[in-house]
């Protein structure tokens, strides 16, 4: 048992001590199962469809983009919650191994961790996912030890799970003077009064148009942005993403490599954003260096085993400045 699990009601014992941390991410926590195979299976197929690979990892948008962060060297920590059975000690133990601190993740012995199971097509890098949704979004409740370990960041991270404690620790952060970051890919209740204390939204490329209900990309987009974002940054797959800020917007191609599998991909570009906004450069040459850390995640089979380094990603953007 990992020494630094937060303590209190419906939770397990620590004599762990917080550690301020740089990037606060409050959001999912998943353990996935992932697989490759040459092709989808077919219903009541009588031939078997065959498995190249087969790996288990962390998964969840939040927890993963912490992940990646610890990789570049920042200091980050989880807030939220993960079940007391095997796939729950699993993922506290993978945030101890990367370096993420667990001080305020509450393992709970009462409740079961989200699983989620992927199929990645061998030929494309494309997933089917299948999640079974364990834990539920009242089931943080913060307090005044979170809201300290909250307002010591510079950056606080969410991804919308845990509503009520998602909007709770963005008024905290906004508060302290923190800069909060959402990871938008699907409506969901509660998000218009989260959005207001956004200062950087980065959402996928659905986004815009399903929270708006406006159909042209481009005018969905300006109506996001006039939520009052500092920036907004829709990811676009394989071809990179579009920044828009009070000046004239940006297109940031995306790397060409062989694609393994592209889960995790959206949360290694959070990730390098959150990073690159930490250096203070400008949003474009973040939105670049968030494509490179993105590109290389994707040559691994799962969400999180090909996180890279800051050297793996500087080599990346070194070899096609060339």
């Amino acid at each position: 048992m990992p020494s630094n699990v937060a303590a209190g009601p419906g939770r397990l014992e620590s004599s762990g001590r917080s550690q301020a941390a740089t990037v606060v991410g409050l959001g999912t926590c998943a353990y996935d199962i992932l697989a490759i195979t040459p092709r989808m299976p077919a219903f009541d197929d009588v031939h078997m469809t065959p498995l190249t690979g087969l790996v288990h990892d962390g998964g969840g948008q939040v927890s993963t983009a912490l992940v990646a962060l610890a990789r570049l060297g920042v200091r980050t920590g989880y807030l939220g919650v993960v079940g007391g059975d095997l796939e729950g000690h699993f993922l506290v133990d993978q945030f101890v191994r990367a370096g993420v601190d667990t001080a305020r993740l509450r393992l709970q012995a009462e409740r079961r961790t989200n699983v989620c199971l992927l199929l990645v097509e061998e030929s494309t890098g494309r997933r089917a996912i299948l999640c079974q949704r364990r834990v539920a979004a009242g089931d943080l409740v913060l307090d005044q030890s979170d809201r300290d370990y909250i307002q010591a960041a510079a950056v606080l991270h969410l991804d919308g799970q845990f509503m009520p404690a998602a909007i709770q620790a963005a008024q905290w952060a906004r508060e302290a003077g923190g800069k909060v970051c959402f990871d938008g890919n699907h409506p969901r209740a509660g998000l218009e009064e989260l959005l207001s204390l956004v200062n950087w939204l980065v959402v996928a490329e659905p986004f815009p148009s399903a929270y708006t209900g406006l159909s042209d990309p481009d005018e969905a987009a300006r109506a996001l942005f006039a939520l009052g974002a500092e920036v907004l940054v829709i990811t676009q797959g394989e071809r990179g993403c579009r920044v828009w800020t009070e000046g004239p917007t940006y297109h940031a191609p995306g790397f060409p490599v062989h694609v393994v599998d592209t889960t995790g991909a959206g949360d290694a570009f959070h990730g390098g954003f959150i990073y690159g906004m930490l250096q203070g450069w400008d949003p474009t040459r973040v939105a670049t260096f968030a494509n490179a850390v993105a590109a290389v995640n994707c040559q691994t089979l799962g969400g999180r085993r090909g996180l890279p380094s800051l050297a793996e990603v500087e080599a990346l953007l070194e070899a096609h400045s060339r």
